[in-house]
This record gives structure tokens, sequence and C-alpha cells, in this order.
């Protein structure tokens, strides 16, 4: 490389310029009806909704009182506002970091060029100056055009150089393949003044017009009067403002209240309804809450459309039960002639249960009283074994007769520990009393729930 584009380098990498303080950064969002939004520091994109926080009162304080909020992104002017965030982190970058990261350009571009002096072989010193002006041509971009004139300026002064070293090489002169060094950042779009504390809480209403979350508007303009509180002479401005956050505010109080009401109301009646299968009363209520909203102006969707979804909920939980109950109704004359079937034989068994407690229990009872305690128990099996159940009494009906057929193995075990005096047969026919005293229980528990019309 001539000697003479090294001296012109090294003096281009001579240039600097002076850093500027680095502040918060005060980013505004423009709405479509004309309107504009301080952001303090960035905002977010989330879904359908724009996530950013808003001061509220003065900037002059170190830590000004800030207020996260969302609003729809679709009311929002994304053109304007994303060539402001543009020209805003370009200016933000240039005050900052900027200057630093230029001179480590120019130290690594300087390092490279100076390898390229150094390098014999014109192959690889060609090689060299063009990773070198690709390094240039992709600086702008990915650094908000910083300096993006005098890295322009740069790269057509080395690229006559790397023309002469391609001629050099034996190459053409001319790269085809060059890549285009982009233009400077869009810093078009002015940088607006800090709001003053008036403009401050004017936006702060104007955001807590459009807010998605009442929670948010409410906050907001509690945060409106708090500021104009503490104002030592409030001028004329103040006591509108203070008419207008303390009118906006009641009437969002007022909203709320009524809305909670409502759902309290609705639900409490919805679980009501649900509970006696009374399908028609909770779409009527479906009906309630639209004409309800409606009448309040539609001013909380998102309560209107969770309170839809529960009602939603009950309709179902209220279908099912029509349908088991229904279903119940049908069944219901078939299970009741066979408890009557099963009467006598489930009043012995009521009967024997003290006699199988004794048993278990290891305490008796008689053994004069087992032979017929047996022969009765015999008794109510065949009986039940000549009954045939319905087909959702069909299992209590098994438990049943295997409750009969322990109850008459325990008292059979029981005699034989008491005719060998063995206290292992004792506590054996002690269990099978315990079984048959569990089945018998659960069979009266399920046929019980067999009986009773179907509850959520």
């Amino acid at each position: 490389m001539p000697a003479i584009v090294a001296l012109a380098l090294a003096g281009f990498f001579a240039i600097s310029t002076p850093a500027f303080a680095a502040d918060a950064v005060l980013y505004r969002i423009f709405l479509r009806d004309g309107s504009t939004l301080v952001s303090y520091g960035d905002f977010a994109r989330v879904g359908d909704r724009v996530v950013f926080s808003i001061p509220v009162g003065g900037l002059e304080e170190s830590s000004p009182s800030l207020q996260l909020v969302s609003i729809a992104e679709s009311v929002v002017d994304w053109d304007r506002t994303d060539r402001y965030v543009q020209a805003m982190r370009a200016r933000r970058y240039a005050s900052t970091r900027g200057e630093q990261d230029f001179e480590s350009l120019s130290v690594a571009v300087a390092r490279a060029l100076n390898e390229v002096a150094i390098t014999r072989d014109p192959d690889q010193r060609l090689t060299l100056a063009r990773d070198v002006q690709r390094v240039l041509a992709a600086w702008p971009k990915t650094h908000y055009g910083y300096r993006a004139k005098d890295v322009a300026d740069l790269s057509q002064l080395l690229d006559d150089a790397v023309g002469e070293l391609r001629v050099a090489a034996g190459q053409p002169r001319v790269n085809l393949e060059l890549v285009a060094t982009a233009g400077d950042a869009s810093t078009d779009e002015p940088e607006l003044p800090a709001p003053t504390l008036r403009e401050s809480i004017q936006q702060a209403l104007t955001v807590a017009s459009v807010a998605v979350d009442p929670g948010d508007r409410i906050s907001l303009m509690q945060s409106v009067l708090t500021t104009l509180d503490q104002i030592q002479q409030p001028e004329a401005w103040a006591a509108l403002l203070r008419s207008k956050a303390t009118i906006e505010l009641a009437a969002e109080l007022k909203t709320e209240r009524q809305y909670g009401d409502l759902v309290k109301r609705v639900v409490a009646n919805a679980d009501e309804r649900a509970k006696r299968a009374d399908v028609g009363g909770i779409e009527g209520l479906i009906k309630v809450v639209l004409r309800a909203d409606d009448k309040l102006g539609r001013r909380r969707p998102q309560v209107t459309a969770s309170l839809l979804a529960t009602l939603d909920g009950r309709l179902d939980s209220a279908r099912r039960l029509r349908l088991a109950r229904d279903a119940w109704m049908l069944r219901v004359r078939t299970l009741n002639d066979y408890e009557h079937k099963i009467r006598s034989s489930m009043e012995r068994l009521r009967r024997s249960m003290s006699s199988l407690e004794q048993i278990k229990r290891l305490a008796g009872p008689a053994p004069s009283s087992l032979p017929s305690l047996s022969e009765r128990l015999e008794d109510v099996w065949r009986d039940l074994k000549m009954v045939r159940p319905p087909a959702e009494a069909a299992e209590v009906h098994s438990v049943l007769m295997s409750a009969c057929q322990m109850a008459v193995r325990a008292i059979a075990t029981r005699r034989m520990a008491i005719r060998a005096s063995d206290m292992k047969t004792a506590w054996e026919a002690s269990s099978a009393a315990t079984g048959a005293m569990m089945f018998i229980e659960r069979a009266q528990e399920d046929l019980k729930k067999l009986s009773a019309p179907p509850v959520l």
C-alpha cells in the first residue's frame, strides 16, 4: 500500500469528538390521534400491547415518579414512533459509547493496514485489505450510523488503494462484489424537550384514557392527584387538571364497583342454578350479563369475558347434572324395586353386625349362638343369590354376597378356635369378621349413593 495512503489513514483516525453525558432517555410514543406520550426509558411490545413507564410530575428529581402502564398497540403510529426511537438511540449511542467504539475500530483497522504494509505477497496483501473493507462497510449499520460519513470517506480512500493492490495482484481494478457502506441512521426526527410538570400530568391523563388495564387507569389518576397535591403554589391549570382527574377517577371507581357487584351477584346466582341443574336459568344469566355490560358502556371487556367464561363453565356443569339426573330418574324405580327385594336380607345382615363385632374383638359371642348365626347368614346368601340386580347395582350385590360368605367363614373359624382353644385361629376369625363388616358397610353406602339423585 502506498505510503501516502497510510499517512492519510493515520490522519483520519486522529479525528475525535467529545463524549456527552449520558442521561435517562425519554422516548416518545406517537398515537394515531396526533397526541404524544413520554416513555421513560425503552418500551416493550408484548402481544397486542405496548408496556412502558410514564413519568408523572416533574423530571427534575434524580428518581422521578414513574407509573408502569400498557396501551393497545393498535392506537400507536408506529412509523413515526420507530423513526423517533431510532434517532434517539443513535443520539444516545453517539453520546455514550460511539466515540469509544470508533476509536476501537480505528485501532483495529490501523493494525490491519500495518500488516498489509509489511506483507510481501500481493495476493495476501489484497486479501487483508479487502477484509478491512468489509469491516468498514458493516460498521455503520451495526453502530447506529455513528460517523457514517467519516467511515464512508475512509472506505472510498481504501477503495482506491485496494484497486492498486488488485492490479499488483494481476486482477481487474474494479471489484463488483464490494459491499455497499450503510448510510447514516435516520436522525431527521428532532429530539423533543422533556415535558414540563403540566405536560407530564396532561400526558398521564391521556395515557389513562387509552390504558388497557382499568387498574392502570385508576393508579394513574391517583398518582396525578398525589402530584397535584404536592404543588406548593398551584396555578389555574392545576385546578382544572385536578377537577378532571377527580371526576374521571370517581367514574372509574364507580364502574369498578358496578362490575364487581355484577360479578358477585351473577356468580352466586349461577352457582345456585347449577346445583339445581337449571340450564335455562344460566342461559338467562348470560343475557343478563350482556345487557348489563351494554348499560355500563362495555367499560370492562376483560371482566365481562372472564364472567362469561365462568358462566359457560357453570352452564356445562348444569347440563351434565341435568343429564345425570334424567338418567337417574329412568333407573330409580328399578333401584327401588331392587332395594325392596333385598330389604329383609339387609336387615338380617345389620342384626348380625354386633356378633361379628364380638368375633372381631375376640370377645364372643357365646358358642351356643354361633350355629344359628351361621345358618341365618347362609340363608341371606341364598336369598341374595336368587335376586337378579339391575346393572348399576351389580357391584353392590356382589359385595353383599361376598360379605355373607366372609361372615360365614368368620363364624366357622371362630368355632374351630373355640374347640382347639387356639389364639392364632381366633385371630383368623377376627380378620374374616373385619372384612365381612367392611363389605356390609361399603354395600350400604354404595346403595345409598345409587338411590340418591346426582348433585354437584
